[in-house]
């Protein structure tokens, strides 16, 4: 329950809250012009997600990491016209909003952020029974409950950000969404960058690597960030629906006044406690389900004629091996070994481009990088590219598979 929870959450959550944001500011500002392409985008992002999704579940066609690079640049084009537009003028006017270039950057920004958010919300249901020895049972409903419970907090504390942002005045809003764009841009960038060195798309400068992977252990930062923007946005609107003066000599406009303020102050505890809901969910829930999983310790392997030969019996239960190589310098070289196939293996370093030596795990039949949880596609395990292990060439002689120990001893400094 707590895997599939922190996955759906961390999926959507900040999202929901960028988009909760700049739908509120449209909806404060009275931009009606822009509604409509939102929700346009909206649709459009929700059926490009579920074409990928199944195109993915599918077929082998998608390299999926090229798809989010295509989102994902498409998303911060539309993002950085709508911060420059935004911080340009602080209270867009109706007429400016109607534009047709700002309703189209509105349309490509719902639409891309949905379709770079949203396919895997489609495609973790097929996750489901990963690990589940009986469908009918208390561990698949509770499964289901949590990819359940996910969804709904992201899209209720999206829906809780859109009203308390829709009942401040624009120029109130305008720094708070300001900021957090700002951030969700550079958490975007960050994403972007590490698609990119992944798979060799830019050259791979050694300051440009150790940037990424420094910065992927305080992704908690970004979340934080836009978290506290909003959180923000609702404590401004609790605080003036609660030191509100009621004014007027006529008691149903008195009592309206009065409805308004209540049902303003509800909205904003609602935000709060939902974003700190999400936060919890995100920080010390995804800690606690990672620590459930055992990191199987790597095992050495006796090196003869100048190579390491693993027993093919004992790799072929298709789980994920961990073995380690004493190199000369006495630095311990990780490496994987996992049977993907009857006829396949994928051999690799515990160690990727992007996330360094952080190595890998198992998690329910899943092969899981340690410092980003991306989960690994078998198939791929033993390709170059992303956030795979980096590929260890190797040959299956006599009932085993052999790596030549150069190719270890080179690899030394890796994990220095």
């Amino acid at each position: 329950m707590l895997h599939f929870l922190g996955l759906t959450t961390s999926t959507l959550f900040m999202a929901a809250l960028v988009f909760g944001l700049f739908s509120g500011y449209v909806r404060a500002g009275n931009l009606f012009e822009i509604r409509p392409w939102l929700r346009a985008g909206c649709l459009s992002g929700l059926a490009v997600a579920a074409a990928l999704a199944l195109l993915e579940l599918a077929t082998g066609w998608v390299v999926r990491e090229y798809y989010d690079l295509g989102a994902l640049l498409t998303l911060i084009f539309a993002e950085l016209c709508l911060f420059v537009h935004i911080a340009a003028d602080r209270a867009l006017s109706p007429e400016q909003a109607a534009t047709f270039s700002f309703r189209g950057i509105s349309f490509i920004f719902a639409a891309a952020l949905g379709a770079f958010c949203l396919p895997d919300i489609f495609i973790y249901p097929s996750h489901f029974a990963v690990g589940v020895v009986n469908v009918v049972s208390s561990e698949f409903i509770f499964i289901v409950a949590g990819y359940c419970l996910g969804l709904a907090l992201c899209l209720l504390v999206g829906y809780a950000v859109h009203r308390v942002a829709a009942a401040l005045p624009t120029a109130v809003l305008t720094p708070f969404l300001l900021v957090a764009l700002a951030v969700f841009l550079l958490s975007l960038m960050l994403t972007t960058a590490q698609i990119l060195l992944g798979r060799g798309l830019v050259p791979r400068a050694d300051f440009a690597v150790d940037a990424v992977i420094l910065l992927l252990n305080y992704t908690d930062l970004f979340l934080c960030g836009v978290a506290g923007a909003s959180g923000l946005v609702a404590l401004t609107l609790l605080r003036r629906a609660v030191n509100e003066k009621m004014e007027g000599e006529n008691p149903a406009v008195l009592r309206r006044a009065r409805s308004l303020a209540r049902a303003r102050a509800k909205w904003s505890a609602a935000a709060i406690v939902m974003l700190c809901s999400g936060i919890l969910v995100l920080t010390v829930g995804m800690r606690f389900d990672a620590k459930k999983a055992e990191l199987v310790p790597p095992v050495p392997m006796p090196v003869s004629d100048g190579a390491v030969h693993i027993p093919l019996a004992l790799v072929g239960d298709g789980k994920l091996h961990r073995f380690v190589y004493a190199a000369q310098n006495g630095v311990a070289v990780r490496y994987i070994v996992i049977k993907k196939s009857e006829t396949a293996y994928g051999v690799g370093l515990d160690a990727c481009d992007i996330c360094g030596p952080s190595g890998y795990f198992e998690r329910k039949g899943q092969v899981v990088c340690i410092l980003c949880d991306v989960v690994m596609n078998r198939a791929t395990i033993g390709f170059a590219g992303g956030c795979n292990p980096v590929p260890v060439k190797f040959a299956v002689r006599d009932g085993a598979i052999v790596i030549d120990a150069a190719i270890l001893e080179a690899e030394a400094p890796r994990f220095m």
